[in-house]
């Protein structure tokens, strides 16, 4: 057989691994890209949160007689623990303790 009948087949695949191999490394490219942007996004919102940040601290320290936080934060009450209605809890008698099988005895069926 001079002619290899899977021939065809063999390259079809190898031009669909091809353009698979091609697709895969560009749509690889435009994740990395995005990723690199989002990444000097967050570079220049986390600088300019930095600015913010260090104008209110200015801002604090130059008026210390304005009102913090913990001025209007009001502390919970400590709760005390109720006690049941009707006076003392009825008394519960203790369970029984089972008793331990002696000479190798099987426990009894109920």
């Amino acid at each position: 057989m001079a002619d290899d009948p899977w021939r065809e087949f063999k390259r079809a695949l190898q031009n669909h691994q091809r353009e698979l191999n091609q697709r895969i490394a560009q749509a690889r490219s435009e994740m990395l890209a995005a990723m690199t942007e989002a990444q000097n996004d967050m570079a220049r919102a986390e600088a300019e949160f930095d600015e913010m940040m260090a104008a209110a601290r200015k801002q604090v320290e130059l008026h210390p007689d304005w009102p913090r936080p913990e001025d209007f934060i009001k502390l919970p009450k400590p709760r005390r623990r109720r006690r049941p209605r009707g006076g003392e809890p009825a008394p519960v008698a203790p369970r029984p303790k089972p008793k331990p099988l002696v000479d190798g005895a099987e426990a009894p069926i109920e």
